[in-house]
């Protein structure tokens, strides 16, 4: 009880502290620009992060607009040392500077609590969702799960050719992929083992430690009842390393790969070669409500799979088969915690 009320001071001193702090108010990035790229030579190098840092220690001002648009690497208005650093790590290949996932960019609010940076944004995330983790309230949990993509290019059956019935043979595919990863029904999760194994990540890493660097994408929003809206939005990843990406501090990546394993491994032969098929996560975005008191109203965590066989064989019966190539499908998932009882 002790360690609870002293979190609930913490996050409460945190969120009234930023409510008198200044904001920059931003757009979302521009799609077409290549950031970072400031002298506009199509290639990102020291010179531009030279350039971008002086802009920043206001030692050299970059006075030519399409230049000062493309140093701006979140697009708030202004060249500081967020976007220095950002450049940096690009010239390096620790980031990519491109747009990647479902939004990017940076966008704060403009009344209410008001968030002044990225870095601000992912505390105030962390703090107000580590409450969620780290207390393990009561709360419901719901799954969705759907099928927003599917194509076959060419099917074959024992070297007969379907043509136009490509498209029939697809939709049977899909039924039985739908079939084989039906969505959780809601359940209740309550304090204790299920409310750990719900909200993911294991053991020592179990509290989110996002870090501003991790994300693409921030919008923070506010609304008349006095919630607050925070969504982050995670770069596209790839199966193989995504315990090593972000996406490991707020989600168990290995149950990520295991439901699309289990789906490839019931529909699909599991021996088809790894060179022949790509696994990635997309447009994952991570939405947390909460009040001023740092009360997390709900938490929904969407993201997508995509799967794509380059070549592979189906399984209808032990005596029937087809080959399939250019195979791909992408698997929307949405899972919300709500409900919860502080």
């Amino acid at each position: 009880m002790k360690n609870k009320i002293i979190s609930i001071i913490t996050v409460t001193v945190m969120l009234f502290t930023l409510m008198s702090a200044s904001m920059s108010a931003s757009a979302m990035v521009d799609t077409t620009i290549t950031y970072g790229d400031v002298d506009d030579n199509g290639v990102i190098d020291t010179v531009d992060a030279r350039a971008v840092l002086m802009a920043a220690a206001g030692l050299k001002e970059i006075t030519d607009a399409d230049a000062f648009e493309r140093a701006d690497v979140n697009n708030d208005g202004y060249i500081t040392l967020f976007d220095a650093r950002q450049v940096l790590r690009g010239v390096s290949g620790l980031v990519s500077l491109q747009p990647t996932g479902a939004f990017y960019g940076f966008k704060g609010t403009d009344e209410g609590i008001i968030i002044e940076s990225p870095e601000v944004a992912i505390a105030v995330f962390n703090a107000c969702l580590n409450r969620v983790k780290t207390d393990f309230p009561g709360f419901t949990r719901s799954e969705a799960s759907d099928i927003s993509n599917f194509t076959i290019k060419d099917v074959s059956l024992e070297g007969i050719s379907f043509g136009n019935s490509a498209e029939s043979v697809a939709q049977m595919i899909k039924d039985m992929i739908v079939s084989e990863s039906e969505p959780d029904e809601a359940q209740i999760i309550v304090k204790g083992d299920n409310s750990y194994n719900a909200m993911s990540v294991e053991s020592e890493n179990y509290v989110s430690h996002l870090t501003a660097d991790d994300v693409c994408g921030i919008e923070v929003t506010s609304d008349a009842e006095g919630y607050y809206t925070i969504k982050v939005a995670l770069p596209d990843g790839e199966f193989d390393n995504l315990s090593q990406t972000a996406y490991a501090k707020v989600f168990n990546t290995d149950l990520i790969n295991e439901k699309a394993d289990n789906v490839l491994a019931n529909v699909f032969d599991s021996n088809t070669a790894e060179d022949a098929k790509t696994k990635t996560v997309k447009n994952a975005v991570l939405t947390l409500v909460f009040d001023t008191a740092g009360n997390v109203v709900s938490y929904t965590t969407t993201y997508e799979t995509d799967l794509y066989l380059a070549q592979s064989s189906f399984g209808v019966s032990s005596i029937l088969s087809a080959e399939l190539t250019g195979l791909r499908y992408t698997t929307k998932v949405t899972v919300t915690y709500d409900d919860f009882q502080w």
